[in-house]
């Protein structure tokens, strides 16, 4: 059963939790540099140290070491806050009229350890270390997981309570999101969210695979000292919101190979797929099965042949057959992760990006695919299995330094 408990965070204080908690979408470094420059009081300063020098790679001793000053400076200026009691945080982040609700948590690293906690995607061994080296030295997570579970009326009932209190933090960020956050630290509250976690058999990732590896890994290492299984550092962050109340859009394929020519490239793609031209703006599937090709200016919608249709949970995946008839048998893709001629757009940016990212010449094709749904999700994950490389762009995306996690 799962083991979900309340914790005592660092938090911002509460006028300025706008401008001290940062999108976990911060953007490629130089936006980064600019912003931490902007506000020193930024928790993105304790996050990415290595932006306030000019070293090519990270030097963890110097890096990391710094951002554990720079989380101590906060501390000492009352800029960030350590809570005096365990508690429960429901968060709310609305953006546009869609509001999704979660409940911030420290979730177990045994759960994790031993598929209590179940994930669906491969984490890479290098970024993992990395996440593990940022807490060895900085002790703390300021971005919880992101996990998922099946809706729940009792929990339900308990967060709509809640929210009707005034929040704690109630503001709207640059990216135009609104965020509101409540602690939980009454003790029936406390002991009943409890109580129906530890009533479920399985929780899943959506989204902080590498997090969730970081946060182990660096368990794992504490407990050659330790075998306090009550430590903090048997702990890590989640914000834990219900299958229904997740939004998953799709990830689209973009390629860039001025090897790939139209004519031919559609006489392999026809020995696989059922081709139908389309016009000249990028095909949207609508439902599962469908795929979009959009390449020199004209949009192609694909179905699998019969023949090659698999029957298995992995390879019936849109994402999977994508992988394996056009990138691997047609593109020679051995490593979708790595590959530099891949790049990848999540459906939320909008299908009239992804045409001007081809017209421009940015990307010599687009692959266009449907969501991965939340049942695919669950299906892989309980079977052990892994979708291939950018499956799924999950939101909602949490923001960092809002809730703070220490790992001891």
């Amino acid at each position: 059963m799962a083991t979900i408990k309340p914790f005592k965070a660092i938090r911002p204080a509460k006028d300025i939790a706008d401008i001290v908690s940062a999108s976990s979408e911060s953007g490629h470094r130089e936006e980064a540099k600019i912003h931490i420059k902007k506000n020193p009081n930024s928790y993105l300063n304790v996050v990415k140290p290595f932006l306030h020098f000019d070293d090519e790679k990270k030097i963890p001793e110097k890096h990391y070491t710094f951002g554990r000053q720079y989380l101590e400076k906060l501390l000492q200026e009352g800029i960030l806050i350590r809570e005096e009691l365990p508690s429960y945080y429901i968060y709310r982040n609305i953006v546009g009229s869609k509001a999704y609700t979660g409940i911030i948590a420290a979730a177990s690293v045994d759960d994790y350890l031993n598929g209590i906690i179940l994930k669906h995607e491969n984490t890479l061994t290098e970024k993992q270390n990395e996440l593990m080296e940022h807490v060895q030295y900085i002790k703390t997570i300021g971005c919880p997981v992101l996990l998922t579970y099946p809706d729940n009326a009792a929990i339900e009932r308990i967060v709509a309570k809640v929210a009707k209190r005034k929040p704690e933090y109630n503001f709207i960020s640059d990216d135009q999101i609104k965020h509101n956050l409540w602690p939980v630290d009454d003790i029936a509250e406390v002991e009943e969210i409890s109580a129906q976690f530890a009533d479920m058999p399985q929780l899943y990732i959506a989204d902080g695979h590498h997090r969730s590896a970081g946060a182990a890994a660096y368990s794992l290492q504490r407990r050659i000292a330790s075998d306090d299984r009550e430590a903090a550092f048997n702990f890590f962050p989640v914000c834990l919101i219900p299958f229904s109340k997740l939004t998953i859009y799709e990830y689209h394929r973009l390629v860039k190979d001025s090897e790939v020519h139209e004519r031919e490239f559609l006489d392999n793609v026809k020995v696989f797929f059922n081709v139908f031209r389309c016009g000249h703006l990028p095909f949207q599937p609508l439902q599962k099965g469908e795929f979009g090709l959009y390449i020199k200016g004209h949009a192609y919608q694909l179905t699998l042949k019969d023949e090659y249709i698999p029957e298995d949970i992995l390879g019936s995946l849109d994402v999977s057959i994508v992988e394996k008839y056009i990138l691997n048998n047609i593109l020679k893709v051995t490593d979708s992760k790595t590959d530099p001629r891949l790049t990848f757009l999540d459906g939320g940016k909008g299908i009239g990006t992804l045409q001007h990212l081809v017209d421009d010449g940015t990307a010599d094709l687009a692959i266009t695919l449907y969501p991965t749904s939340i049942e695919e999700l669950k299906a892989v994950a309980e079977n052990n299995l892994i979708m291939p490389p950018k499956s799924t762009w999950i939101e909602p995306k949490l923001r960092t330094g809002l809730v703070v996690y220490e790992m001891g």
